[in-house]
């Protein structure tokens, strides 16, 4: 699954740009420390031509968007789905029809689904009322964080430790009673996410839509389609429970299994919906770790 990186792009003719290897060295670990995440869980949801596709597709109402969220309706017994595999399209077709790397966004919507033809696609839950209580769950962590460090900037202390040792607790708090809110409202999914690069996509995803046909995966996986940006795609392989331990060892096991992931330092994440629906991405103003498990951490029993 080799494919031409940015920087094999960027030094194609290195000679004619750069005469001074401590610049490549430089631009080759900016590049290889590159995380696409925050593209696609902060920006791409808020990019307009996101916004007008989910207004446009034909999906079921939802009290708001998400990049990875259960956004888009079930399969359609009688007709072939403009981003789905048909009930009774093949494999090969489906993915002749809708290549990754080169489907528009403009044509079919921000992501193209398959459906493990074996289960039942999960309801989603209750969203409106994770929404309005997990939010205040989050507002009220904002004011007593804030009092805190109101109260620490008064001492004069020179260090941030005493106010760290107050708020670590209080963030395992917060953390646990939003997904205690996201399991009493039925919203228990979560996805592991993978970031293939545009050249990588169609293999990728092909792959995935493979395993998900023997009903190797979970219920359900999406990809994104082009947008007309970005070195990397993003893939979501769905699992039915987030709290499910063993089904989501499970899925990134197999995930290993077909090649998708490695076993070495290189981890990929896996982030529950409810953290989706709420806009709790990496580097958010709560100081909470934006995904659930990696998959090192998984692999290894931790």
């Amino acid at each position: 699954m080799a494919s031409i990186t940015v920087v094999d792009e960027i030094f194609s003719d290195e000679s004619s740009f750069y005469g001074d290897d401590d610049e490549k060295t430089q631009l080759e670990a900016q590049v290889s420390s590159y995380d696409p995440e925050p593209f696609w869980v902060e920006t791409h949801q808020k990019l307009l031509s996101t916004i007008q596709q989910h207004l446009r597709a034909p999906t079921r109402a939802k009290a708001a968007s998400s990049d990875i969220s259960m956004d888009d309706a079930s399969p359609e017994a009688d007709s072939i789905p403009r981003n789905q595999r048909g009930k009774t399209e093949s494999i090969a077709r489906f993915l002749s029809r809708l290549p990754p790397s080169t489907t528009e966004s403009a044509s079919v919507g921000p992501w193209i689904w398959m459906y493990n033809p074996h289960m039942s696609p999960r309801p989603e839950g209750d969203v409106p009322t994770l929404l309005r209580k997990g939010r205040e769950l989050l507002q009220e962590y904002e004011n007593e964080s804030a009092m805190l460090r109101e109260k620490h900037d008064k001492t004069g202390a020179k260090t941030t430790a005493a106010l760290t040792r107050k708020l670590n607790p209080m963030r395992k708090e917060l953390e646990k009673g939003i997904l205690d809110l996201a399991r009493e409202n039925g919203v228990i999914g979560g996805k592991w996410m993978l970031f293939p690069t545009v050249d990588q996509v169609d293999e990728f995803w092909g792959v995935v839509v493979s395993a998900m046909e023997k009903g190797e995966l979970g219920d359900v996986a999406k990809v994104a389609t082009d947008d007309g940006g970005g070195e990397s795609r993003l893939i979501c392989v769905y699992t039915d429970d987030f709290g499910d331990v063993e089904d989501v060892k499970r899925v990134v096991s197999k995930l290993v299994d077909i090649g998708l992931v490695g076993k070495g330092p290189r981890s990929v994440y896996y982030k529950s919906d409810a953290f989706t629906h709420l806009e709790i991405s990496s580097k958010n103003e709560y100081g909470l770790k934006a995904s659930m498990y990696s998959s090192r951490e998984v692999l290894e029993g931790k």
